[in-house]
């Protein structure tokens, strides 16, 4: 198993940030970045070592999360939904297309995504925005994925559907088949470098090898562990970076302000230790993970550093070619990215609060 090295990853984060700059200003695919995380391990560090992955632990694979998300928050995203689309794959009963399609991933010879949020938090349109149809043994799948990062340049997309009787399917398909088509990309004010569009499904067949799960209530019930704090270490890697311009601040700038910053510092290096610390116990049986908790203090403490890095930075933040104005961008996705209604709750109630004003959460059983 790959061990981390600290100074890597930050050489990581630094290497990828002015590129992060240019692909955000073109939105571009973030190709030189993908290439320096594959060269560091990325296709294989959550695939299995039989399909020849080299998998690392649940912390150290959310350290290299936050470390990409640090330098450039749409390679991230990519890494993120390819490797949710490998976890998928790799967690079903399926052997067939296990074998099919890991060793291909673990090779970066594919690149794959997922296509689920129809199934999880969107509520575009309203409805089941996929249905499934039974077509012999097979079904055909009808509708549309809302959301699908890098959908254009997927080998194979992971996606569900429901029944006419609310049951699920999710399935593994590839995105050449006739009835598949990506959608152009809408115009998102950040992140348009991650190819994020919509993707829709004309009388789909879905062939029986193709299968994941289902038809069963929810298809998405059983994942990795560790999948609830993915999105919180992509956070934390940002609020890293917007915590390290401020510090790049010149003193006579910053130190009026200690009395927001220092508390601000504090808080960021406490739920950072929480998060790791919480990747850390996730397979322990006696350990809940408090995803949902976590997830809602990094909300807040991103946006307040987005916030504060803006202020301090002065008119030099807002223009175009200076990295805070992008990272403040950065930080309004995590307000809207796979948040169900408890971590918007959450998320708002403390941004109205003082900083700090309840007591740090506790990690303890």
């Amino acid at each position: 198993m790959a061990s981390v090295n600290e100074q890597d990853l930050a050489q990581l984060t630094e290497s990828i940030a002015d590129w992060g700059m240019g692909y955000d200003r073109t939105g571009h695919w973030p190709q030189k970045s993908i290439d320096l995380m594959a060269k560091m391990g990325g296709w294989r560090w959550n695939v299995p070592a039989e399909f020849g992955g080299d998998p690392v632990s649940h912390t150290e694979l959310l350290k290299r999360y936050a470390a990409l998300a640090g330098g450039c928050m749409s390679t991230a995203l990519i890494s993120t939904q390819r490797d949710g689309a490998v976890e998928l794959i790799a967690g079903s009963a399926n052997d067939t297309l296990k074998n099919r399609w890991l060793g291909k991933c673990a090779a970066g010879e594919i690149y794959t995504t997922v296509g689920i949020a129809q199934l999880t938090t969107s509520k575009r349109g309203g409805g089941n925005l996929m249905k499934a149809l039974r077509d012999g043994e097979g079904f055909r799948l009808n509708g549309m994925m809302p959301w699908a990062t890098g959908a254009s340049k997927a080998a194979i997309i992971v996606t569900g559907a429901v029944l006419e009787d609310g049951q699920q399917i999710l399935a593994c398909v590839p995105t050449d088949r006739a009835g598949f088509t990506v959608a152009p990309c809408d115009p998102l004010i950040t992140l348009n470098a991650s190819h994020t569009s919509c993707v829709h499904c004309d009388n789909f067949r879905v062939e029986p090898d193709e299968i994941l799960r289902g038809p069963a209530e929810r298809v998405l019930a059983i994942r990795t562990p560790v999948k609830p704090l993915v999105t919180s270490a992509c956070g934390i890697g940002l609020t890293g970076q917007l915590v390290k311009l401020i510090f790049n601040i010149p003193p006579a700038s910053r130190n009026a302000f200690g009395d927001v910053v220092n508390p601000l510092i504090e808080q960021y290096e406490t739920i950072r230790a929480m998060l790791f610390e919480a990747a850390d116990r996730v397979n322990d049986p006696e350990f809940e993970t408090p995803s949902t908790q976590i997830r809602v203090r990094v909300n807040d403490i991103l946006v307040r550093a987005a916030m504060v890095a803006m202020t301090l930075s002065k008119g030099s933040g807002f223009l175009l070619d200076r990295p805070v104005q992008r990272h403040v961008r950065e930080a309004m996705f995590f307000l809207v990215w796979s948040a169900p209604e408890a971590v918007q709750t959450g998320t708002l109630a403390r941004l109205m609060a003082p900083l700090g004003a309840d007591t740090p959460l506790s990690l303890e059983i």
